[in-house]
């Protein structure tokens, strides 16, 4: 799967203008929330991985939904099978432009809105949004909090745990920027 990203990056590097600046993500983590009445859920992916073109201003971000770790294994197990249905659909992706002014090469914090098309169990939906990118000392990242309705990705939830599992899920992305340079 890695290396399935990894061929698309390069063909969209190759594709890009000599002068391009390719940011990779680097220690990416993913993680989401489930505040329902009878239970909290959480779990955290710190397998996630893209790119982000500042020249075309687009960006790709994979999310290998099996990397998704639980506190308890029965949970993942369901998560798994029953929910995101990760044999099928291995991965979550994001891809699109990143709107609103920032500068990487200047520290301060950049309110931006990536807009594109975020799949989730094979159901395709274009979302607008908010990120914010941070440097600090030099240094890029990108931090992100958004919602997502289970029902927009067909992600069923049986009546019998209805009240286990939220209907939306608060999604956490974290994640270091390096510059991608040819080697």
């Amino acid at each position: 799967m890695l290396t399935r990203l990894a061929f698309i990056v390069g063909l969209t590097l190759a594709a890009a203008p000599a002068r391009a600046q390719v940011y990779m993500l680097q220690n990416a983590q993913v993680s989401f929330y489930s505040d329902a009445p009878l239970e909290d859920i959480t779990a955290v992916c710190q397998g996630a991985v893209g790119a982000i073109d500042l020249s075309g201003r687009s960006f790709l971000f994979r999310v290998p939904i099996k990397q998704f770790q639980f506190p308890n294994s029965l949970m993942q197990e369901h998560f798994n099978e029953n929910y995101l249905e990760s044999e099928k659909y291995p991965n979550g992706t994001f891809k699109g432009k990143i709107e609103g002014p920032f500068d990487l090469k200047k520290d301060g914090e950049y309110a931006v809105t990536a807009v594109g098309e975020l799949n989730i169990h094979g159901v395709a939906h274009q979302r607008s949004l908010p990120a914010t990118l941070v440097v600090k000392n030099g240094q890029p990242s990108l931090r992100a909090k958004f919602m997502v309705k289970l029902a927009d990705h067909k992600i069923d939830i049986p009546k019998v745990v209805f009240q286990k599992i939220a209907e939306e899920v608060e999604v956490t992305i974290s994640s270091e920027l390096k510059l991608n340079t040819p080697k």
